[in-house]
């Protein structure tokens, strides 16, 4: 019997009901009749109010399970929601929505060759910084760190393969289709960004109660390289192996503090973006001949004075910071943002004479 629907008799209690109440005006004369009539109507009445308790259980029963099924299907929504949050998290962007749409192969031994542009970086003095803070504070620095860096990288569209403590390493290239040409221009932009964001971070760290010279040194080749899964039938890892991780990896230990070495595979495929200094050869264990290496020394375009952290405008003029140079240890790209943040200050400072005068 449906909830929802009116009450169905059986078919004696209704031929029941339709006889009373027929012969009612009949015997309306007749009172013992009449209350032998009643009498039946009576019955009946509580046959049907019996009926109807019954019905009012049960449909409480039924919406109180029902509220119950909601509620925990409710949890049950929010306990898969904080589970894919916290397996975001753990995944690139790029893994995550593949692994989510269904395109992910998770089993180990599916594998792809790509050229890829690699990336390499590390906080230069950082082993020594662990030895001089709690390790609270350090916590906070390394994650104000690792934080900016992912942003950065996440907005270049790279793929952050994994952080080893202060090191980070990123890809670009593994989608389909994808252009080396432009994987190596975004990696190389992605470096220069990373470099011009030190100075803030380093007034953070500062502000936690740190005076560590924050600088980085980056490592970036090009070329191809082994993707997919790598591990057990329990466990496996998306990542990437091969020379060129090699490579990019030697080229980030033998950086100068504070540059960004590219090897000359890179640089041909972004001569036009940068420009650079050859610093000679390198030999990488592994590969057969000597690596070119040339270090980034700025961008042609120079987007990155608008946004140089050295130079702060504001309403009422502009801020000049965190400026450190040292003629035998500033890196050549800081040495041109400090250069770059000069010239705009001293431009400004000479718009502002002409105005008021």
């Amino acid at each position: 019997m449906s909830l929802d629907s009116p009450i169905n008799l059986s078919a004696a209690d209704r031929a029941e009901l339709e006889r009373l109440l027929q012969s009612l005006p009949e015997r309306s004369a007749g009172v013992p009749t009449l209350a032998a009539d009643v009498k039946g109507l009576v019955d009946l009445a509580q046959r049907l109010i019996q009926d109807i308790d019954d019905l009012s259980l049960m449909h409480g029963a039924v919406v109180e399970h029902s509220t119950g099924l909601e509620n925990e299907l409710s949890r049950s929504n929010e306990r898969v929601s904080s589970m894919i949050e916290s397996m975001r998290r753990y995944l690139s962007a790029q893994l995550f929505q593949r692994i989510m749409g269904g395109t992910a192969e998770v089993s180990a031994g599916s594998h792809q060759r790509r050229n890829l542009t690699v990336f390499f970086s590390d906080i230069v003095g950082f082993t020594e910084l662990t030895d001089t803070v709690e390790p609270e504070m350090l916590s906070q620095m390394l994650n104000s760190y690792l934080d900016e860096m992912a942003s950065i990288c996440d907005k270049w569209g790279g793929t952050i393969d994994k952080f080893i403590g202060d090191a980070v390493m990123i890809y670009f290239g593994d989608e389909e289709q994808s252009d080396p040409v432009d994987g190596a221009r975004r990696c190389v932009c992605m470096a220069l960004e990373m470099q011009s964001c030190l100075g803030l971070l380093e007034e953070r760290w500062r502000h936690l109660g740190s005076n560590h010279r924050l600088r980085i040194r980056v490592g970036i080749n090009s070329g191809y390289c082994t993707v997919g899964n790598f591990g057990s039938s329990s466990r496996v890892d998306y990542t990437i192996v091969g020379g060129n991780v090699n490579v990019a990896s030697r080229l980030e230990h033998q950086c100068a503090p504070g540059g960004i070495l590219i090897s000359g595979s890179t640089y041909a495929l972004v001569r036009e973006l940068v420009e650079v200094r050859s610093v000679g050869h390198i030999t990488v264990k592994g590969v057969a001949h000597p690596i070119e290496t040339f270090e980034v020394m700025a961008r042609r375009d120079s987007v990155l004075d608008d946004t140089n952290p050295m130079l702060l405008q504001h309403d009422e003029g502009f801020d000049l910071r965190n400026i450190h140079f040292d003629a035998r240890q500033t890196p050549a790209i800081e040495r041109e943002a400090i250069v770059s943040s000069l010239r705009r200050a001293l431009a400004l400072l000479e718009q502002s004479g002409h105005t008021s005068g």
